[in-house]
């Protein structure tokens, strides 16, 4: 090959470069940015019912190339309704209110999931609008029957991150944010069954919302033993996990501490643990606590720590990993039963997901304890 020729096939090279770091580009751009900005137009007049992305079959055979995972979440459930899943409504279109003309009913298409809870009779999925022009929501869907039943409209644009539900009292809390200031918001549960868009058009009638000191982010929840937990993302620094009392009318205790440098009332937690970074849920199963880390388009992981008296829960402590899909949120523990939600089914991460999961999953944790990945490589291969 001559000079000629080299320098012709190297111009030949660099140009095909050019053209694929453009293709990629644009893809990127809108993939990652013009999506999470931008909302698809729609004719619909309600709430859809239907998985955004996957029939239930298509689900499984997606994740079946996760062996371990598939493995936790369908393996025994062939007699349960949908295999023990929950679609999660309202992806494509839902119900609610035009944040900036109040009261004003609105479609929305860019709903993103973030909070989970379970309570005897529903399954209950927040989210938040992704063009911050929507009022964020709660969906309820029937626990038994796996259908929607409604979505209730929250004040505002809460980010939602978090759900945790108080059995005792049967209350619902929420996290959100105020001026910088992070706030835990409660609905009483006869609140929302009560609750009917058509009647009002109206937001839900919240029962309590508290200021919470010590914490700077309210990303997300729990409910445990009479105490809310409540805990902060990090991306790359270690955070921590604020307990807080509850009282016996189910109000989050308030106290203004001048000492601590309080100018009005806010809860103070009782105690705290230190995380590690990107944490997007907790939950309590025995004696451990559970922890879901997940940040952008790298796998998540689910994490398992024993309970421990110094309250320290970062990764060199921890006592199992599981590797899952990219975009793991919430997780909540029912019995022996881990309920698992992610948002890569939202429509601003669809097309910048591998894995797109658009189903409350169930997880069997007796199976997940059992499981040894190298014993059971050939099990789950068969």
């Amino acid at each position: 090959m001559n000079k000629e020729m080299k320098r012709s096939f190297r111009i030949f090279l660099l140009k095909i470069l050019a053209v694929v770091f453009v293709l990629c580009m644009c893809y990127f751009l809108y993939a990652f940015v013009y999506r999470a900005k931008t909302e698809l137009p729609t004719k619909a007049v309600v709430t859809n019912r239907g998985a955004a992305v996957y029939t239930l079959r298509g689900q499984k055979q997606m994740l079946s190339q996760k062996e371990a995972f598939s493995y936790f979440a369908f393996d025994g459930r062939e007699k349960e309704k949908e295999y023990g899943t929950y679609v999660i409504p309202g992806l494509k279109n839902i119900r609610t209110l035009l944040t900036e003309k109040g009261a004003t009913p609105a479609m929305c298409t860019s709903m993103t999931p973030q909070g989970l809870a379970v309570t005897d009779d529903y399954v209950l999925v927040s989210a938040y609008c992704s063009t911050q022009k929507h009022n964020s929501v709660i969906y309820v869907i029937d626990k038994e029957k796996h259908n929607f039943i409604k979505e209730i409209i929250l004040p505002g644009q809460p980010h939602v991150g978090g759900l945790a539900y108080d059995p005792e009292h049967k209350i619902l809390w929420y996290s959100s944010n105020i001026n910088g200031i992070a706030q835990a918001v409660s609905i009483k549960m006869d609140t929302i069954e009560a609750y009917d868009y058509d009647d009002s058009h109206l937001p839900v009638d919240t029962f309590q919302t508290v200021s919470l000191y010590g914490i700077v982010r309210d990303s997300f929840m729990t409910f445990y033993e009479g105490c809310l937990y409540v805990g902060c993302f990090e991306k790359y620094n270690e955070s921590v996990i604020a307990r807080y009392g509850v009282d016996a009318d189910g109000n989050l205790i308030n106290t203004m501490d001048e000492e601590l440098g309080m100018d009005f009332e806010m809860a103070v937690p009782l105690d705290y643990s230190t995380i590690s970074e990107q944490v997007q849920g907790i939950a309590f199963y025995n004696d451990k606590l559970l922890i879901s880390h997940s940040f952008g388009i790298l796998p998540s992981r689910l994490v398992f720590y024993e309970q421990s008296d110094k309250r320290l829960y970062v990764n060199e402590n921890s006592a199992r990993t599981y590797r899952f899909p990219e975009r793991l949120e919430q997780i909540v523990v029912e019995g022996d039963n881990l309920y698992v939600m992610f948002e890569s089914c939202a429509y601003a991460y669809r097309a910048s997901s591998v894995n797109i999961v658009d189903r409350v999953l169930k997880l069997s944790l007796p199976k997940m304890e059992a499981y040894d990945e190298e014993e059971s490589l050939f099990f789950l291969s068969e």
